[in-house]
């Protein structure tokens, strides 16, 4: 009989759930409010309950396990420390909760390495032994697979490759450090790109883009007037790819990896940046160790959370 395992992807707003196969396969799915603004995390555990009882309708004795990916840090106990946007979300025994109502295994890893190991099992990353992958959005987010495992840390779900200092004496990180690569290609960090340039007299087809109102601007407008051949626009995707590419240069140095999967919803913008990032790593990392490497857009597409929050549930 084919394994099937239920998969939710826990974000702030909403709780999305489904049922996959072995293959990666969504065999449905649905989401559910979150309820954070309820200000209760039994509020919140009652979604994830709402959410995991539609996904096992009708095939309760058919389920491997729950796989979840949450905001936070997660222990190897699958107790969760200091999740952003949710409430009373630090040490919380999610794993031990979900278990004990359910009778089934109980993966709980942190929400970036979810789709680490999703995009290693089922997308891009399918194939190869070592991968970094990282969503970019309004911050920056990062797991690693080396030699078919998921890089965990010690005790903690600790890839937090967003917070790696590129440039020490850089501008200070909302983290508290300074010169965070998360500080370089965070979504803001790139809208204040464009609004520096318009405010130092740049002509740029990014402020008719918004008819003057620089509140609008958005990495999508950004790429928008990229697409127009706007030079401004292209440098600012060109910075950013400089700056990736010499984080990645590093955890070449570092982990030899094979691939390097860029996903979110910012590292869909422009082709440049994936271009300068792979350029970038081969111009900084050593030469015998960059020249393999190849940078990817990720591979699962809307359903990347339940996938791998899923494929959680079939590591060996």
């Amino acid at each position: 009989m084919m394994k099937k395992a239920v998969g939710v992807d826990l974000g702030g707003t909403y709780i999305k759930a489904g049922l996959t196969d072995d293959k990666g396969n969504v065999l449905k799915k649905e989401q559910f409010p979150t309820m954070a603004e309820k200000n209760s995390r039994d509020a919140v555990l009652r979604q994830i309950e709402k959410a995991i009882d539609f996904a096992i309708k009708g095939c309760a004795d058919e389920i491997a396990g729950i796989g979840i990916g949450t905001p936070g840090v997660v222990d190897d106990k699958g107790v969760v420390f200091a999740a952003p946007n949710l409430p009373e979300w630090n040490n919380l025994p999610l794993k031990k909760i979900i278990a004990d109502k359910y009778r089934l295994p109980v993966v709980v890893e942190n929400d970036v390495n979810t789709i680490t190991w999703g995009e290693f099992l089922f997308g891009a990353g399918k194939g190869y032994s070592t991968i970094i992958c990282i969503t970019l959005g309004t911050g920056l987010g990062g797991g690693i697979v080396k030699d078919k495992k998921l890089m965990r840390g010690g005790k903690y779900s600790a890839v937090e490759i967003g917070h790696i200092t590129i440039d020490y004496k850089g501008p200070r990180c909302k983290c508290g450090n300074y010169g965070c690569i998360e500080r370089f290609v965070g979504r803001d960090y790139i809208v204040e790109r464009a609004v520096n340039a318009i405010k130092n007299g740049k002509k740029t087809a990014i402020s008719e883009l918004v008819n003057g109102k620089l509140e609008d601007i958005t990495p999508k407008i950004i790429s928008d007037a990229y697409k127009q051949g706007d030079k401004v626009a292209t440098e600012i995707w060109i910075d950013v790819g400089v700056c990736l590419g010499a984080l990645f240069a590093g955890l070449v140095n570092l982990i030899n990896p094979e691939l390097i999967i860029i996903g979110g919803g910012v590292s869909q913008r422009a082709e440049i940046m994936f271009e300068t990032v792979e350029a970038t790593i081969k111009q900084r990392a050593m030469k015998i160790l960059a020249e393999n490497v190849r940078v990817v857009p990720a591979g699962l597409g809307a359903n990347t959370g339940v996938v791998s929050a899923g494929a959680l549930v079939f590591q060996k």
